[in-house]
């Protein structure tokens, strides 16, 4: 039997100090509005990375240069290493510790996509912090029916791993077959893992997110899955109930 209703997913990580967002298909947008629904809880939030995010305002580099003080705004602060062509690099774990001193919630943008609503992780990737209390792993339903070569981030990995040239159409399949220990929930604990199924605004028959998602609860052994649009802000979490 399953279980499908509505949700606000940061209603249940409000306890949460450090949540972490691996994978593609919409993390920033994903963490844009996880921050701004978090500040009207009255959180004291901050935004950081271990790879690379954009130099939003307002923003802080560790060398103590900031941007407008968020303050005064109520927007969340965003917090990097330096500045690289218009975005903020990677901070350390330590820095991280050190945030979660001033700061209610911090989340932290673990990998990166270029865009893309699917990946193939590099040997490095994702860079996620051991102490996470959350992590987010988010795929874009609207890879599906896309070619390969055109909808992964890292596409040429998967032909040097399983032989695929790039040509091939993604199906339902093909898209669940993206979440193992080797590609999206690389270096991810399934018990603080929540998996995100984002822009199923996309899809023609939006029926297929819920079968996709049903197919993966049963692949993987998670609890439940999220399917979201974060565009529109409308989030559906699917349990399987009395497996």
């Amino acid at each position: 039997m399953w279980h499908i209703q509505k949700i606000n997913p940061v209603e249940k990580i409000l306890d949460a100090k450090y949540i972490t967002f691996v994978g593609a298909g919409g993390k920033s947008s994903l963490i844009e509005y996880m921050v701004g629904q978090a500040i009207n809880k009255k959180k004291k939030t901050v935004v950081t990375t271990t790879t690379k995010i954009y130099a939003q305002e307002p923003y802080m580099l560790l060398t103590g240069k900031t941007g407008q003080d968020n303050t005064s705004s109520g927007n969340p602060i965003r917090v990097g290493k330096s500045i690289v062509d218009g975005k903020l690099t990677a901070v350390n774990f330590d820095d991280i510790l050190k945030l979660g001193k001033t700061f209610d919630m911090v989340f932290v943008e673990a990998d990166g996509a270029k865009g893309k609503p699917l990946k193939y992780p590099a040997p490095q990737e994702p860079v996620i912090p051991p102490f996470s209390d959350r992590i987010f792993v988010v795929a874009g339903l609207d890879s599906l029916l896309g070619h390969i070569g055109e909808k992964v981030f890292r596409w040429e990995l998967l032909l040097e791993k399983k032989g695929l040239t790039g040509d091939e159409i993604i199906s339902s399949e093909l898209f669940r077959l993206f979440f193992t220990n080797e590609i999206l929930l690389k270096g991810v604990e399934r018990e603080i893992c929540t998996i995100v199924l984002n822009k199923f605004d996309a899809l023609v028959q939006r029926q297929a997110a819920l079968e996709i998602a049903k197919a993966i609860i049963l692949q993987t052994g998670v609890e439940s899955i999220v399917v979201s649009s974060s565009v529109f802000q409308i989030f559906y979490e699917i349990r399987q109930l009395n497996p």
